[in-house]
């Protein structure tokens, strides 16, 4: 899962990360602290689709040069309106339909 993950973020595709996750999943991100912006919070996969639209359309958040760790992680470079920072991505619970039921990413 955390390679579909991987691939929806660095092709800019919402509705591809949004059908990743479940119905009522979280999606945080405490990078965006790094570069003076107020960290990620989303919650459901129709947020997810809609926060991450955004995102992709005015280009303030790109994912580059990913490095799979294992099942549920992976390393990658990530831009916030242009600063990159090196970021870890785990997918910490699945429900039971094998879809994400949460998500967190740190600084790596």
């Amino acid at each position: 899962m955390i390679e579909k993950y991987i691939a929806a973020m660095t092709a800019g595709d919402s509705k591809a990360l949004a059908a990743l996750f479940s119905d009522k999943c979280r999606y945080f991100d405490y990078c965006p602290v790094g570069v003076n912006r107020t960290n990620y919070h989303v919650y459901g996969r129709a947020c997810i689709d809609m926060f991450f639209h955004n995102k992709f359309t005015f280009r303030t958040l790109v994912v580059t040069d990913p490095v799979i760790e294992n099942e549920n992680t992976a390393n990658f470079l990530v831009a916030y309106g242009g600063t990159y920072l090196c970021a870890r991505a785990t997918i910490e619970s699945y429900d039971e339909n094998g879809l994400i039921r949460e998500l967190t990413v740190c600084p790596a």
